[in-house]
């Protein structure tokens, strides 16, 4: 017959004794504390691969969620970088010239004169009209602000400070269809100043808002005065 051996004494006990003779511990109660832990070892390991099966999909979820949270965000940040666009400012400036004024002109800023009266600013527009491109300085109380007037394109009269932020520049030339700064040489679109090509596009000359009143160009005073710049 067969036999087993005693795990508490190590005797030699027969197949179907109940009871160790050597030192009476239940081989019965023992057999089937052994069957139980082996049937138990022999499916944990199932179980521990049933359950990989959702943590692995949970965790492919995360990640992918995950990816798609990070790849906003540097779109978005992104964007924030690029230039161009309509800009609001110059959507709403009148018209005072028939469209297409540029075909393939190089024009540089001529210096007028202007007169500042009851918080206007206003220069002749039969001046604009004619030199295309001009610019001047506004002084008042230790304050001088370089300012730009051209006539885009589209036909539209286009106000803005004269100055290229990052480089500090206030010299501006039209080249065709483009406004170029002097010094970078950074070029915008004349009829919304969107960036083209430099390391200044996002700092085009700030367009500020103007009126035609009968013959002459009207800028608010204040808008002049109070301006900061944006970097």
């Amino acid at each position: 017959m067969n036999s087993v051996q005693c795990p508490s004494c190590g005797g030699i006990v027969r197949e179907g004794t109940k009871f160790c003779p050597s030192c009476g511990t239940s081989i019965q109660s023992l057999s089937t504390r052994e069957s139980i832990s082996q049937s138990f070892e022999k499916e944990a390991p199932s179980a521990s691969k049933a359950m990989k099966h959702p943590m692995s999909s949970r965790a492919k979820l995360m990640y992918t969620l995950l990816a798609v949270i990070l790849c906003g965000i540097f779109l978005f940040i992104f964007t924030q970088h690029l230039p161009g666009g309509a800009n609001p400012v110059i959507a709403n400036q009148p018209d005072v010239a028939m469209a297409s004024m540029f075909t393939d002109v190089k024009l540089d800023a001529e210096p007028i004169s202007v007169q500042i009266q009851n918080g206007v600013i206003s220069f002749p527009l039969s001046i604009l009209l004619e030199k295309k491109f001009v610019q001047f300085d506004y002084q008042a109380e230790n304050t001088s602000v370089p300012v730009l007037a051209y006539i885009s394109p589209e036909g539209k009269l286009v106000t803005s400070i004269r100055l290229c932020e990052p480089c500090n520049s206030k010299t501006f030339h039209i080249d065709g269809t483009e406004l170029a700064c002097g010094n970078c040489d950074t070029r915008w679109k004349l009829n919304n100043l969107e960036g083209i090509q430099g390391n200044c596009q996002k700092y085009p000359p700030a367009p500020i808002p103007s009126t035609v009143e009968g013959n002459n160009v009207h800028i608010d005073e204040s808008i002049v005065k109070h301006w900061k710049i944006r970097i």
